[in-house]
């Protein structure tokens, strides 16, 4: 018997010990499916990884892995645990994700940061009740620079010049806009833009600056009409499996949090800031012809899209929201935001 219980004290040392030892050693498999030398990749996703291990002691890692399913699938690749941490845009499945529509509305943020500042906190205020997110544990939110129509060969100086017009468009609303403004939205992944130029299926499409030239299609557009506020951005999301959130340690959730939420949001915001800037500068070099509206035209753009705000209000009021405390919410997040990060 005594040898019988040195033996089963040896299997019990030597199986589990060893696990319990590691207990504290998590790595979180984080699925991008962007290029990695996207400035998310290389500004906000690769830093954020950084910064868990450094403030968890090294008790959590983050391994990136290239995409393991299309950009659309990554919100059901976290939560069925396929992956533990992903990356993606509300806009792609915009079925399921109703509420950051309001966020995306024209003339809102002339910046990233601020906007996207006042979607965490807006977010944390009124939307997380409504659970859209489900089953996942949300880390971050945040949206891209001002977002603009860019054209081929029309410059957009009047609300005919968009009849029309066939617009690459990323989701619901600047498909919304671009049908309201009376032009032909497309939807097409930002990869396949520059094919669609060349081939004359466009006549232009939506982006923020740095995208214009990141995506290399400098040399296939020629103009943008610049919209003070902007006349969309996209809203963006960083997701965690719920189960392997729960099984961290009290103490890494909480240093994880101090650098993901809002700190998360300033990151993001301050990357696209930083790369639209100089996109912009670079375009101007290159003879990119920039049309901001006089006031009459915009006044007239912002008449004829005020229907989104309203459309979207109906949208949501049978899921008990308030629609205009959301977006007079947004709003006021992005005043004081802007008074407090300039």
């Amino acid at each position: 018997m005594k040898v019988q219980l040195t033996a089963a004290a040896t299997l019990i040392s030597s199986v589990f010990f060893p696990i319990a030892a590691n207990a504290e050693d998590v790595t979180l498999r984080f699925s991008n499916w962007l290029p990695p030398t996207h400035l998310l990749s290389t500004e906000v996703i690769e830093p954020w990884a950084e910064q868990i291990e450094e403030v968890t002691e090294g008790r959590v890692n983050v391994q990136i892995l290239s995409g393991l399913g299309s950009p659309e699938s990554h919100y059901n690749l976290v939560k069925n645990g396929v992956a533990d941490l992903a990356f993606s845009v509300d806009g792609y499945t915009s079925d399921r994700f109703v509420l950051p529509y309001a966020m995306r509305l024209p003339f809102l943020a002339d910046d990233s940061t601020t906007a996207s500042v006042a979607y965490w906190r807006t977010y944390k205020e009124l939307l997380e009740q409504y659970n859209e997110f489900g089953d996942v544990k949300v880390m971050g939110l945040w949206t891209f620079g001002p977002g603009n129509i860019h054209t081929t060969e029309r410059e957009i100086t009047s609300l005919e010049d968009f009849e029309g017009l066939r617009i690459r468009v990323s989701s619901d609303i600047v498909k919304d806009i671009v049908e309201t403004l009376g032009g032909s939205p497309m939807f097409a992944p930002a990869s396949e833009v520059y094919e669609l130029i060349s081939r004359g299926v466009v006549d232009g499409a939506s982006f923020n600056y740095d995208s214009i030239t990141s995506f290399r299609i400098d040399d296939s557009l020629n103009y943008v009409l610049d919209i003070p506020g902007g006349l969309y951005r996209e809203t963006h999301y960083i997701i965690m499996n719920q189960r392997k959130w729960d099984a961290l340690e009290p103490r890494d959730q909480e240093a994880i949090m101090e650098v993901s939420g809002e700190a998360l949001a300033i990151l993001a915001g301050n990357a696209w800031d930083r790369n639209d800037a100089i996109a912009k500068e670079r375009l101007i070099e290159q003879g990119y012809t920039i049309t901001v509206p006089d006031e009459e035209f915009l006044q007239e753009i912002e008449t004829e899209l005020s229907v989104l705000a309203e459309d979207w209000k109906e949208r949501v009021a049978p899921m008990g929201v308030d629609g205009q405390l959301v977006i007079d919410t947004f709003k006021e997040h992005i005043e004081q935001a802007e008074q407090e990060l300039n």
